[in-house]
């Protein structure tokens, strides 16, 4: 009888430690629809951030997505209207379910249902709930065009395995990186984009085609177009068709055109950062 007392012991209490497993694998994650810079779309439990990037659970198998691959993550399950995209401002954005809008970067992952999202601000790191988070948005993906009209101009620039699309009609987009001070930081760019109505007017990363200026661009010596860099909220810097700088500071790495109006500009440019 002892014995058989034991082994029920034994039988319950595994039982009870497989259930707690099981409990905790469910309770460390989030239902998240994460749209790639691609355009594509992947809809499952977000799980962690680390190493490899962002662990999404889908049908059951665990994904491994960059970090740098990532342009939004929506815990509503909804999609975010020309609206919405007209009040992104290029730079990593946490937006809440009441409305308001943070600026920061989300870095970390963890806790239990809701999870813990750990951010960093120009004010500091904070925490926030994922019940609380309506989507964090950190760029604009490749198919979605909002502020620009017709197909006249650039041809459509293909995609770059682990680029960046640095678009012409905003200001800033985020590189989704950290960098730090004085790191080499190595660049491959292709494509142009356009930087008015008119067709010819063209640049490349080196500038433009026309060898023209803008006279309220973020950096007035350099040609309009240029690519241009900024590390946190820190000043802008050339890049242009320069391969490799030395990081200038700490911070997130923001990648921009060097233009003073972006409302009629069209294409992007693909960044590769090493």
């Amino acid at each position: 009888m002892e014995a058989k007392d034991t082994m029920l012991k034994r039988t319950v209490l595994s039982a009870f430690c497989a259930a707690m497993l099981v409990t905790g694998v469910a309770y460390t994650q989030s239902s998240a629809t994460l749209t790639l810079r691609s355009g594509e779309k992947v809809s499952g439990d977000l799980i962690d951030l680390g190493g490899v990037g962002y662990t999404v659970r889908v049908n059951g198998n665990e994904r491994q997505i960059a970090q740098n691959d990532v342009a939004v993550i929506d815990f509503t399950g909804g999609t975010m209207s020309d609206a919405d995209w007209a009040k992104f401002t290029g730079s990593s954005q946490i937006v809440l379910k009441s409305g308001q809008t943070i600026d920061g970067q989300l870095y970390d992952i963890g806790g239990t249902n809701p999870l813990r999202l750990s951010v960093r601000t120009a004010s500091g790191e904070r925490e926030l709930s994922s019940n609380e988070v309506a989507r964090i948005v950190i760029a604009r993906p490749d198919n979605v065009t909002t502020g620009t009209t017709g197909t006249t101009g650039v041809a459509a620039t293909p995609s770059v395995p682990g680029a960046v699309a640095v678009q012409a009609n905003q200001q800033w987009t985020s590189t989704g990186r950290t960098v730090r001070r004085g790191q080499t930081l190595t660049f491959q760019t292709t494509g142009e984009v356009q930087l008015s109505t008119d067709p010819e007017d063209l640049a490349n990363a080196d500038g433009s085609k026309k060898a023209r200026y803008a006279v309220n661009a973020p950096l007035k010596q350099v040609l309009a177009g240029a690519l241009i860099g900024r590390i946190g909220n820190g000043a802008p810097f050339a890049i242009g068709n320069q391969t490799t700088i030395v990081a200038p500071a700490s911070g997130i790495l923001f990648l921009g055109v060097n233009d003073d109006g972006f409302d009629d500009n069209k294409g992007n440019f693909q960044v590769v950062v090493r």
